[in-house]
């Protein structure tokens, strides 16, 4: 499931250029149920020594202009938001947290919601085509000879990248359903270009991640548990949104 977030900005929202982790925070503040909110902080769905979080959500969608100087980002007059889970408990606990007030705060700034509406997105073919609405990052961590660890990221262009998506959307469906995945899930980029790559903060660390057009197949239920849930890492943090193109 998904919401659409409709705001509206009676002055500018101004947010630093890499606004995800405030994003991120207005979520969990926003759940009523504290217990709730508290274990997908800081415990989520597991497998093995991995925790997931099972949701994520797009960038803001809207005018906007970029101070780089400033480093800082301003939007005007509404915006479009998404947030998706296949969590019925997380939508429900969010969603409903929006529609008892009339107004909210981001980054101590004032803001409205205008409309709030609920979808279900559902794949039922083995092969459809998805437009990121927050950029895709796929990594690998690993120890040098010196003992440091090194992290490296993949292009939607290196084989790695297939695999390693494949691979962590199996551990999260594991977490969620308690079985394994059936068959493999390939996703193969379509119209990805060095435009497409993004190159930002979260809480201090470098990240690379990939907008751009995509192609997934599998098996339809994986696929729109991968909708819902987000693809690649870090989902929770504001990467990984797909929208379904129909």
């Amino acid at each position: 499931m998904r919401l659409n977030i409709h705001i509206r900005l009676e002055s500018p929202l101004v947010l630093p250029l890499n606004y995800q982790e405030v994003l991120q925070g207005f979520i969990y503040n926003q759940i009523p149920d504290k217990t709730y909110s508290h274990f997908l902080h800081d415990h989520g769905y597991l497998y093995g020594k991995r925790k997931f979080k099972l949701f994520t959500f797009s960038r803001l969608m809207g005018q906007a202009k970029v101070n780089p100087r400033r480093r800082v980002i301003r939007f005007e007059e509404e915006l479009n938001w998404q947030v998706s889970s296949c969590l019925p408990k997380f939508i429900q606990e969010f969603g409903q947290s929006l529609l008892m007030k009339d107004s909210f705060h981001l980054n101590g700034q004032p803001f409205m919601i205008d409309e709030l509406h609920y979808d279900t997105v559902t794949v039922d073919q083995p092969v459809c085509t998805i437009r990121m609405l927050s950029p895709i990052t796929v990594h690998s961590t690993f120890v040098s000879g010196d003992g440091h660890k090194t992290t490296q990221y993949f292009s939607p262009h290196d084989p790695a990248f297939a695999h390693l998506i494949n691979e962590n959307l199996a551990k999260k469906y594991f977490a969620y359903y308690g079985e394994p995945i059936r068959g493999n899930i390939r996703i193969t980029p379509v119209r990805v270009s060095q435009r497409d790559k993004v190159v930002t903060r979260f809480k201090g660390f470098i990240i690379e991640a990939w907008n751009g057009l995509y192609q997934l197949e599998g098996d339809p239920k994986a696929l729109t548990f991968a909708c819902a849930a987000g693809l690649g890492g870090r989902n929770s943090s504001g990467f990984g949104m797909p929208e379904l193109r129909r």
